[in-house]
């Protein structure tokens, strides 16, 4: 073959001659693909830590805008900030991106769509002509809440009434004003329901629940409605009963003769007795006759056998008597007319003989009279004062505290204070509030005593010392002397009310001499709106007409009618929350499952404006606890506090092992270590006003709601 003309002489024909230079030319050819493989790789790499860069940054926008949107619509203002997130995340040239842009949008229903995009330019691929590679991402962004369950555990004490910014805390006198927390509590349980509900996915069941705490909380119709045998038939109540008395003196009313038996075997003539009178005629004389007499008795009765039998009928008495062997008498009667003096003669010609004599004597006696109250422990099972007299008002030995379970939350109570009636029985009306199950005193509780049946949140009576019992406000009363609170172990025999003069129906006067003591005073006493448990709530403005808690606007209306009053006890608030939302326990037919099947997230939102402030005096979930001890041994201030304190720990404790997430805000008060340590990790929060309240519980909403991305 014939080398080619341009081959011919010069370098290139001494190459192509030279054998050992032909791996020159075969390198040189090789390195073009070998580029290529390398420059692609290089830039492919860029390209897809690009994207990825790109695509975090833009999810993170969407999920920024997303979680500040409240509502579904979208604003300029949610727009920026998505642009914002995006731009901290991918900074402007980053990877030499070129002609970068960024947008987001929303649709109707809320979800925030997002796209970015760019030219990135090639580096060894532009050798080959590859200028660069178009890079873009979308992203969506939604909140989309599942099956949960969210149970209010929310203070609605006194100190409620007050602005949160209010110096004199909770000396507001029960008095709500414009600015009061209580109005900005209102606002954030609405706001929170409203972010919720409009995250929430129409396959998903949302419920809602709420317990307002004092030192009581109303939750004994949902007992009751569930199973009246939780309830107690018998309770111990720091309360008083009315000591009446009865003079002995047994006054001769009469004396009625029942029966006479003949014993003698004749009539003796004994004379007559006449009564002589001038008379005009014998018709006029015997109109003038007397009828023969009965057989009397001669004698004074009552000195022979004497007491045969004995009945006393309230203030009478009737006794009976038989005598043998009185005389007796009965007479004829005659008239006798002596025409010659005008006179007429009359009586009776008396005979006599012996009888036994069958008679009684009716005597009476003053009625009974009210002496003074007795204040002291009353305990159903075991009443006091039935030594009263019979005729005195029924008294605590005829109380059925079951009645209080019926229809008419009713029960009669020996409570009466109207003159002549004290101590008589008064309809009282229970109105749900309840004392706790049997406790165990002391500040240790962890772990929890097992004397302290009241602490099992999944409790379900079987024995009385398990069951609840009715918190009745009638039958709450103090002790105290002049010195102040009396101790609880005194002497429950002596009357607190102080000295009276009492008058009976004679108009004798009688003297308590017991002591001159401070009139006593009903305990301090406050029952909240009552609980309401977990509810599916139709987002409507139409109020239920049965009064069963199901729209929106059923729990607008409860959360206007809650009110401050009383004080503050975390621990009964925390444990009734976690009864109602938990999956065991009374509720649990409610709680286990969802309609769809799914798992439920739980989650209880626990708001309180201070800290834990026990009330010794104040007739509340443990009675009144200066005489009652339940929690406390000595039941001052501290030692009480660090109880409840201790109490309320647990209470969050047991919640949280049943996976229940806690949330907690103080409102208008520093986060104590106490509210913080009873929070999930990382969900206590602080807000210092009405309009912190409601960012707080929507911040809360939202993360209950998880937000997420949607592609």
């Amino acid at each position: 073959m014939s080398k080619p003309e341009q081959f011919e002489g010069g370098f290139l024909t001494e190459l192509l001659e030279d054998s050992k230079a032909n791996t020159i030319a075969i390198g040189a050819a090789a390195m073009v693909p070998l580029l290529a493989m390398v420059g692609g790789a290089v830039d492919a790499s860029r390209y897809y830590m690009t994207e990825t860069r790109l695509q975090a940054a833009c999810d993170a926008g969407a999920l920024a805008a997303r979680r500040a949107m409240e509502t579904t619509e979208f604003t300029a203002d949610h727009r920026q900030i998505g642009e914002n997130f995006f731009d901290q995340n991918f900074e402007s040239g980053m990877f030499g991106i070129e002609n970068g842009t960024r947008a987001y949008t929303a649709t109707s229903g809320g979800e925030v769509v997002g796209t970015a995009s760019g030219n990135l330019p090639t580096s060894l691929m532009g050798i080959f002509g590859y200028g660069g590679f178009p890079v873009s991402v979308d992203c969506n962004a939604d909140i989309n809440i599942s099956n949960t369950d969210i149970m209010f555990v929310v203070d609605v004490t006194g100190s409620m009434n007050c602005a949160a910014d209010n110096p004199n805390g909770g000396n507001c006198n029960n008095t709500e004003i414009p600015t009061s927390k209580i109005v900005g509590l209102r606002t954030a349980v609405m706001d929170f329901y409203d972010t919720v509900e409009s995250a929430t996915s129409p396959q998903a069941q949302v419920r809602y629940g709420m317990v307002p705490y004092a030192s009581n909380v109303n939750v004994g119709n949902d007992i009751v409605a569930r199973n009246a045998n939780w309830m107690a038939s018998d309770a111990v109540f720091q309360s008083r009963w009315a000591k009446w008395d009865q003079d002995e003196e047994w006054n001769f009313i009469r004396e009625e003769i029942l029966e006479i038996n003949r014993t003698g075997d004749e009539w003796t003539d004994v004379g007559r007795n006449r009564t002589v009178v001038d008379s005009d005629s014998k018709k006029e004389c015997k109109a003038l006759k007397p009828d023969d007499l009965d057989i009397y008795v001669y004698d004074t009765l009552g000195k022979h056998q004497g007491i045969q039998n004995e009945t006393i009928n309230g203030n009478q008495r009737i006794r009976e008597y038989r005598d043998d062997n009185e005389r007796v008498r009965y007479g004829t009667g005659f008239a006798n007319f002596k025409e010659d003096r005008d006179e007429c003669a009359y009586g009776h010609r008396l005979w006599e003989d012996k009888a036994d004599v069958t008679f009684q004597t009716i005597e009476e006696r003053d009625p009974p009279f009210f002496v003074d109250w007795i204040y002291t422990e009353v305990d159903t099972a075991n009443p006091p004062g039935l030594d009263n007299p019979s005729t005195a008002p029924a008294g605590w030995n005829t109380v059925n505290i079951r009645n209080a379970y019926g229809s008419s939350r009713q029960v009669q109570v020996p409570m009466s204070e109207t003159s002549g009636n004290e101590g008589g029985m008064i309809n009282a009306t229970w109105d749900g509030c309840i004392e706790e199950a049997n406790t165990a005193t002391g500040t240790t509780w962890d772990p929890i005593p097992a004397a302290a049946l009241d602490m099992n949140i999944n409790l379900i009576p079987s024995t009385e010392a398990e069951r609840w019992k009715p918190v009745i406000q009638a039958v709450g009363w103090q002790r105290k002397d002049n010195t102040g609170l009396t101790d609880y172990d005194d002497d429950t025999s002596r009357s607190w009310r102080g000295t009276r003069v009492l008058t009976d129906v004679e108009g004798k006067t009688r003297l308590n001499s017991e002591g001159s003591v401070v009139p006593m005073a009903q305990a301090g006493y406050s029952c909240p709106a009552q609980a309401f448990r977990m509810a599916e709530l139709e987002n409507n403005t139409t109020a239920s007409t049965d009064g069963v808690m199901r729209t929106r606007q059923d729990l607008q209306n409860y959360v206007d009618s809650l009110r401050g009053r009383s004080n503050t006890y975390h621990d009964i608030g925390m444990l009734w929350g976690a009864r109602y939302i938990s999956p065991r326990g009374i509720f649990a037919s409610d709680n286990a499952t969802a309609p769809n099947g799914d798992a439920i997230g739980r989650h209880i939102v626990f708001m309180t404006d201070g800290i834990l402030a026990p009330n010794s005096e104040v007739y509340g979930t443990y009675g009144v606890e200066w005489w009652g001890r339940r929690v406390s041994g000595d039941a001052n201030y501290n030692t009480l506090a660090s109880a409840h304190a201790e109490r309320f720990q647990a209470a969050c404790r047991l919640a949280r092992q049943e996976n229940i997430s806690v949330w907690v805000v103080a409102f208008g008060t520093a986060l104590s270590q106490n509210l913080i340590d009873c929070a999930s990790p990382g969900r206590a929060f602080v807000a210092d006003d009405s309009t912190q309240l409601s960012d707080r519980f929507k911040e809360i909403a939202q993360r209950i709601a998880a937000l997420r991305l949607t592609n």
